[in-house]
């Protein structure tokens, strides 16, 4: 990618999210503009989603107890996800859980401070340095973490599909998406199963001169961090940790619902334990984080959770409030996870900064 267009996507994703908190905020009647029964400024920004009763109400309904528990769950995915990240690290070289879990946190830390999901890359770095590791494989495996979290969400989407009637166009989406996860699956099993021959055209290519010879050992190295595809007890665990993984989301979500009663029968829509509910809106949330936004989520997450409470005729300013606590709660607690971990390994923003431009230990 090229430095200008680097530039560029931080600011159109800026822009997407504060069109959309707009939009999330406000009822813009622009229509009436024409007709000259409105102001320009009543025009843009129409009418309100949320009011001060809409805020009283949902104060009145909360129930802490629901709320912490998500917040403690929230946290307990983390060690999860370190483990299967581990997993991953293992058929690369040695690398300590706790470096693993601290590295998890403060990805998630400067994803939420940082443009272009930052964060990703910056954990593996920093991986890579602190295990002296090559920094390609240590980066390969953060691909094929995420990949997997893909994978995991394709099979969500499947099975709540059978259950729930979603827009045709968002079948055709989820089903373009589930074709594309599988194909880079399919793609890193061919190359993790091509390692001897790679190494042949690496070598052959070697003798042609040094910009040949360092491509090839990229490519050899970024194959290195995808040998766990090639063992099956790793797969296994892989496999079912990322699904875990996704029904504790799920179930974060519904004890958000739960701390609101939104599932007391308020909301026909939400009743009946509404765990179909939760997993839609799961579902399109993260769908909701493929599109460029600023960092954390914001505007894109919110427009998401809107566009799926609106399918279960939740009121508008309920669901914006709604939407704002359950960003809240992931990035506040995400974000105080990665500042313990930072403080623990004994960093700085800087520091990690700095770590990334120098690269890894290759």
């Amino acid at each position: 990618m090229s430095s200008s267009r680097r530039r560029l996507r931080p600011i159109i994703g800026t822009a997407i999210s504060i069109v959309l908190v707009y939009l999330v905020l406000f009822r813009p009647q622009i229509g009436a503009l024409f007709g000259g029964d409105v102001t320009v400024l009543e025009a843009l920004f129409g009418r309100a989603r949320i009011g001060i009763e809409d805020l009283r109400a949902a104060g009145d309904r909360l129930v802490w107890g629901y709320a912490l528990l998500a917040i403690a769950l929230l946290v307990a995915q983390l060690f999860l996800r370190a483990w299967r990240w581990r997993i991953m690290l293992k058929q690369v070289g040695a690398v300590e859980y706790w470096t693993v879990f601290h590295c998890i946190n403060l990805g998630y830390l400067l994803n939420n401070i940082l443009p272009l999901r930052a964060g990703e890359v910056i954990r593996g770095v920093i991986v890579a340095r602190r295990s002296q590791l090559s920094a390609t494989a240590i980066l390969a495996t953060v691909a094929a973490e995420r990949v997997f979290d893909l994978a995991g969400l394709g099979v969500v989407f499947g099975l709540v599909t059978v259950a729930f009637p979603f827009p045709g166009w968002l079948q055709t989406a989820g089903l373009a998406f589930m074709v594309a996860v599988l194909a880079m699956l399919v793609t890193a099993l061919l190359l993790t199963h091509s390692q001897d021959r790679l190494r042949r055209w690496h070598d052959a290519l070697a003798r042609r001169g040094s910009l040949l010879r360092n491509v090839g050992e990229k490519v050899l190295r970024l194959v290195d961090g995808l040998t766990v595809l090639r063992s099956p007890v790793a797969m296994l665990h892989i496999a079912w940790s990322s699904l875990v993984l996704w029904a504790v989301y799920i179930t974060i979500l519904k004890l958000v619902l739960d701390a609101f009663q939104l599932t007391g029968g308020a909301y026909p829509g939400l009743s009946g334990g509404a765990w179909l509910p939760a997993a839609v809106v799961t579902i399109i949330t993260a769908l909701g984080f493929a599109i460029p936004s600023a960092p954390g989520g914001v505007g894109t997450y919110h427009g998401a959770v809107l566009l799926a409470m609106s399918w279960f005729d939740v009121p508008e300013g309920m669901a914006v409030i709604f939407a704002a606590v359950m960003h809240a709660l992931n990035y506040l607690t995400l974000s105080a996870m990665g500042l313990v971990s930072l403080a623990l390994m004994k960093l700085r923003l800087a520091d990690i900064v700095r770590t990334a431009k120098k690269g890894g230990a290759d």
